[in-house]
């Protein structure tokens, strides 16, 4: 199974005025038109809560089998859907955007922190990933965004691999955005060509 994930920020639908709509998708400065079938998959790319409150993130064939092969195909070509490995790779091409506001940690649980709106939290996610998803997108990619991310923790002194070696930050990342994913909180899009 190969998992996929959805790339670019929903703006809503839009209407031409004659009675026909399709849903804008922006990726990098470009704004993507879907058709009804298209943004389905696309949507369905978020993954979805199963009855255990469990996030599962999408397969390509799951989106195939319930979404047609030519609709996949056509994200994927569009670049509105890609797979996550080999990891760097794709986090060389991707970047993290969040989508709505940190809102910091409670004195009940120190080490978790929400995001969500206003005093309404949406997703709660440990420390680590909270600082990647709220300073990730100054970066022009994810791979150097993790970079970072792992540089800073060691000069603050912490010593776990997985806050300080940006491959397992990375590998960190990609195992914890489903439930961001599906909750909206954030969304990947593609690198900042042309920074460094």
């Amino acid at each position: 199974m190969h998992e996929v994930l959805p790339i670019g920020h929903e703006l809503g639908a839009r209407h031409d005025g004659a009675g026909r709509q399709t849903w804008q998708v922006r990726i990098g400065a470009e704004v993507a038109d879907l058709d009804e079938a298209r943004f389905a998959a696309w949507s369905a790319a978020h993954g979805v809560s199963g009855d255990d409150g469990v996030v599962r993130p999408a397969t390509a064939e799951s989106l195939r089998q319930d979404h047609g092969a030519e609709v996949v195909a056509d994200l994927l070509a569009r670049r509105l859907l890609a797979v996550p490995h080999p990891a760097e790779e794709f986090a060389s091409r991707h970047r993290l955007l969040p989508l709505v506001l940190g809102l910091g940690s409670t004195a009940r649980e120190p080490w978790l922190f929400s995001v969500g709106l206003l005093d309404q939290p949406v997703v709660t996610m440990t420390g680590a990933l909270y600082d990647l998803w709220q300073w990730a997108h100054l970066s022009p990619d994810l791979w150097t965004a993790c970079q970072e991310t792992a540089r800073v923790a060691a000069a603050a002194g912490v010593t776990e691999a997985e806050e300080t070696e940006p491959e397992r930050v990375l590998a960190g990342a990609l195992g914890s955005v489903a439930p961001l994913l599906a909750a909206r909180t954030m969304c990947f899009d593609v690198r900042i060509e042309g920074v460094r």
